[in-house]
């Protein structure tokens, strides 16, 4: 039954229009400006996101946007939006502030419209306000905020270690892949080529159980391998028709360094580790991760390599899950993705990284319960709880067109996602029998003059990354220079502008995305404006702050030029072919 609201309009002793709703007052009776600002004080956080629940007469978000000291993010969600029994107020919409309120159904896209909203500095920095008496008419709603707003800062926590760890194995890895790339640009030919059943196999414990019928259908589906699963596989005979393999660690190159694959078929990122790229010795594909923009900008404008952009997150099985349906129109059955610690195991049998979990470990932060996918709780973590949120966010902003099932019989249970046990998928969509399944090695044969073409590039780019150096030594020589300790002198601003402005010229001739990320990271977040900063604290935070972004830059920018050297070298030892040989 739809919730039932009387809404009163109220002048109060000051004069000011207030609300009651359900015999709630949403604002003081007797003075709601002078109570916002008071309210406001008190709540107010510099450099966070602030999401206010509750918008009424809209006094406290004139309060908090009078009390943003650094120009902070807002976003309004106000459930009485849903019913349309209040108005965006005037003053809102003639600046347009409108744009910044939501109604309770933006809870479920919160996380894109945080994303659009906030800056890099604002990273994992969230405050949620809940306007008075909000939560006494709301609770639920409000509790969702909360949660939703947990998830998204567990998340991004998650995404952020995730690149200051690996963002300089990533560029090293996209240098070294480069050559692969160039051969391996055929992935589009693949496009919706099949339509046979596909069935995603991940390496969670609950996949073991599924291996016996798996290995009875291989013939008739399309098997994807996420990552090391396909370990698990090839133990009982399983050889899959394509593994998708995202990950630039050691650590991931061991689970394939020992393989001997036959037919296999690689898919990967261009910052997946190049050790494993040379497993596989048939038709390989490359893909871009569809949020690296730049560098799928850099790949089609300067070297004329266009890839395709799959859709994923933390987790190689999501990028398995796009490229399923990519390459078929047929239906999907997910197995192994269990994201939970089933029977107290991490991974499926004969998977690299299995070990058994100790009791003593669910005691920590890091591990809490969830829903599971027979409705009973499992054991999580925070890592594999945040795997879980973008599987749900992927089925809902993003539906596909094939019919897919959680096939995992196990782990946690993926909201969005239709459950069908394997068995079953496999009755309704396996019954008859069709043609031998041929798996095409799809080719992109590189001429001679394409190899010495990228050649000339990369070596274009040499002079580039000693341009950039040049100028970043010029900066760290002029900040040395700058005699005073409370303020920059004109002739240093203009040094140091010059800088700025030949660096942002150079940059883009260059690829230097995945080892600069950190880099903004840190000097973004790391020398934050303080409220009432005095002249020496201003000076000292700016000073520290160029110098460390022109010092991490000079070191990056170094790695950088030698990776591009190397791969200049291989494509003349490799590749190019000798008048002598001729």
């Amino acid at each position: 039954m739809e919730k039932q609201f009387v809404i009163e309009t109220i002048e109060t002793k000051s004069g000011h229009m207030t609300l009651k709703v359900n015999d709630y007052f949403l604002h003081s009776k007797y003075n709601p400006i002078a109570e916002a600002q008071k309210f406001v004080e008190k709540q107010y956080e510099a450099h966070h996101v602030h999401i206010l629940f509750g918008y009424g007469l809209g006094y406290i978000v004139d309060s908090l946007k009078r009390q943003f000291k650094f120009n902070e993010p807002l976003i309004v969600i106000d459930p009485l939006f849903d019913y349309s029994l209040i108005e965006v107020q005037a003053r809102h919409k003639e600046n347009e502030m409108d744009k910044l309120l939501y109604n309770s159904e933006s809870i479920n896209t919160l996380e894109y419209i945080i994303d659009s909203t906030k800056e890099l500095d604002f990273l994992n920095s969230f405050k949620v306000i809940c306007s008075p008496n909000f939560d006494k008419l709301f609770p639920e709603t409000f509790l969702q905020v909360l949660k939703t707003v947990k998830d998204i800062q567990q998340k991004s926590k998650v995404n952020e270690n995730t690149v200051i760890r690996d963002s300089e194995a990533w560029q090293k890895n996209l240098s070294e892949n480069l050559i692969s790339i160039f051969e391996d640009r055929n992935l589009e030919s693949l496009h919706q080529k099949y339509s046979w059943p596909v069935v995603v196999a991940s390496g969670g414990p609950s996949l073991t159980k599924q291996l016996t019928l798996l290995k009875s259908i291989k013939d008739d589906v399309i098997i994807i391998a996420a990552g090391s699963t396909i370990n698990s596989l090839l133990a009982v005979g399983i050889e899959p028709d394509f593994v998708a393999s995202i990950d630039g660690s050691e650590a991931s190159y061991n689970q394939f360094k020992d393989l001997n694959l036959k037919k296999t078929q690689l898919m990967y990122t261009v910052f997946n580790n190049p050790g494993i790229r040379e497993k596989f010795s048939n038709s390989n594909y490359a893909f871009m991760a569809s949020s690296d923009v730049t560098i799928y900008n850099y790949l089609e404008s300067k070297l004329g390599v266009t890839l395709p952009k799959i859709l994923g997150g933390g987790s190689v099985a999501q990028y398995a899950y796009t490229l399923a349906q990519y390459i078929s129109s047929g239906p999907i059955a997910l197995i192994g993705q269990d994201l939970a610690y089933t029977n107290n195991q991490t991974h499926a049998a004969n998977n690299k990284q299995a070990e058994e979990i100790e009791e003593s470990w669910k005691a920590s932060d890091n591990m809490f319960t969830v829903e599971g996918f027979d409705g009973e709780n499992v054991w999580t973590s925070t890592m594999f709880y945040s795997m879980k949120l973008t599987f749900e966010q992927m089925i809902e902003n993003y539906p596909p067109v094939n019919v897919v099932y959680n096939c995992t019989e196990g782990g946690a249970k993926l909201n969005g996602f239709a459950q069908k046990n394997f068995n079953d998928f496999c009755e309704e969509y396996i019954h008859e029998k069709k043609p031998n399944k041929e798996i095409d090695n799809q080719s992109y044969l590189v001429s001679q003059d394409e190899w010495k073409k990228l050649q000339g590039i990369l070596e274009d780019e040499l002079k580039d990354y000693d341009q950039i150096i040049k100028h970043l030594l010029k900066g760290l020589a002029a900040l040395e220079n700058n005699n005073s300790s409370t303020v920059f002198n004109n002739k240093i601003l203009k040094k140091l502008d010059k800088v700025d402005i030949e660096i942002a010229k150079l940059y883009p001739n260059v690829q230097m995305d995945f080892i600069v990320s950190p880099i903004t990271i840190e000097v973004l977040k790391g020398f934050l404006e303080k409220e009432n900063e005095t002249s020496v604290e201003k000076y000292t935070r700016v000073y520290n702050q160029t110098k460390t972004l022109y010092y991490k830059l000079l070191e990056a920018t170094k790695k950088s030029k030698m990776y591009t050297e190397n791969v200049i070298k291989r494509i003349d030892s490799e590749k190019i072919i000798k008048s002598e040989e001729l």
